[in-house]
Parts: structure tokens; sequence; C-alpha cells
């Protein structure tokens, strides 16, 4: 351990090649998490904000209701749905289609794959939500006076105006899936074991506080990069305006 100022432990990280594939998967887990929220928001998102009109709020509120959930209530709801006697098994032995439990619902990177999607959704949603909403009306029109059908229309028209809302939800769902450790710790197990976790066991297990500085000053710094990307493809609407 190395309690003084110094670059050894930043070393460590770069020579260590578990430390090299924790945080590798993380980053590919993360991005995978901020693309499927992406392909599964933004067409909610739109659905909710240009079709649906009777029970517009109604969608709205479904949404978002897991933001007024417990973190912990939900990564536990989630536990009783993977589990090996969870929901999910228990339905497919029911229907016959696997005839005993399968563990790789549970502590495996799938497990806190579909989770952090379940957690990131909702700021995806309202990120684009928002920046349909903030489309004029009067564009819409223009372009249907021009001859564009409603396929041309959203090409040329509404997917460049809702961008800075899909950078912003892929920020919002990468920053959130590359800083959790919970979600692993709790669903993920030894085999879903992301930088989060690792960070944390040196502040705790290990009891090596300045690495796990360091660990954390790096993971600080890929977020910071990230923001500082997204800004520069996309002005900064939504939850980072």
């Amino acid at each position: 351990m190395i309690k003084k100022m110094s670059l050894a432990n930043y070393l460590e990280f770069f020579i260590n090649p578990i430390y090299l594939h924790i945080f590798f998967r993380t980053l590919l887990l993360a991005l995978l998490v901020s693309l499927t929220s992406i392909l599964l928001g933004y067409p909610l998102a739109y659905l909710v904000s240009r079709k649906v009109k009777r029970f517009r709020n109604q969608l709205y509120m479904l949404v978002i209701v897991p933001l007024w959930v417990s973190y912990l209530v939900r990564i536990v709801a989630w536990r009783t749905i993977l589990g090996r006697v969870g929901v999910l098994n228990t339905i497919l032995l029911s229907l016959k289609i696997i005839d005993k439990p399968l563990s790789i619902f549970i502590y495996s990177p799938f497990a806190v794959y579909i989770a952090l999607i379940y957690i990131a959704l909702p700021y995806v949603f309202i990120s684009i939500f928002n920046s349909l909403e903030k489309i004029p009306k009067n564009l819409l029109d223009a372009s249907a006076d021009l001859g564009a059908n409603s396929f041309h229309t959203f090409i040329h028209v509404i997917l460049p105006l809702s961008m800075p809302g899909v950078i912003s939800g892929f920020t919002l769902a990468f920053v959130i899936a590359l800083g959790d450790y919970i979600i692993p710790q709790q669903l993920g197990g030894l085999n879903g074991m992301m930088f989060g976790n690792l960070i944390v066991t040196q502040f705790g297990y290990a009891y090596n506080w300045p690495l796990g500085a360091a660990l954390g000053f790096i993971m600080f710094t890929v977020a910071v990069v990230i923001l500082l990307v997204s800004q520069k493809f996309g002005s900064s609407e939504g939850f980072l305006e």
C-alpha cells in the first residue's frame, strides 16, 4: 500500500490485467445499456409524445413511476423475478419450456444488464420526451405542406431536432451504468463484478484507500470525458441543461 502522493497506484491499474478486464467490461456493459435504453426509450417517448392523446398522461406516469420507488426495493424486485425460484423461472417451468430452473438469469452479467436498463430507461425517456415536446408544430405542418410523408418528416425534421435529447439520454444512461455498484453486487455476483465494485472493495475489504482513490479518479475522468463529448455533439438540453 502506497499512502503518499504517487503515480504507482495508477500504474497498478494499467499493469494489472484483472483491473483492466473489469474496467473494459464495465465500459462495454455501460455502452450496451445506453444503446438499448435509447432503442427502447425513443419509440416509447415518440409514442407518448406524438401518437397517444387519450391516455398520454397515464402512460407518461407509468414510465416514470419507478423513479418514485426506493432504489433498493427495485433491486430486490429484480432478484425475485430473476432468481432460481423467481417469477421468470416459474413461468418457463409452467410452460414446459425448461425442465429445471436456470441459473443464468441471476448472478450474471445478464442480470446486471437487464436491471441497469430498468434503472436508466425512465431518465432516457424523459430526456427524449422533452426534446420531442420542444419541436414547434409549425415545422411539422410546413413539412407536410411541402409534400413530405410521415416517414420523411420523422427522418428530416423530428429525428434531427430530437438528437439533443437522445445524446442527453445516452449520457445519463452511460454514467448511471458506469458508476453503479449496488446492482452488480446484488445481482451480478463474481461474474457480474464491475468497476464500481472494485473501487468499493479497495475502500472496504482490501483497505487500500490510495488505490481505491486512484481507481475512483479514473472512473471520474471517464465520466467527465463522456460529458464533454456529449456537449460536443449536441446542445445541453433535457437533463443536461
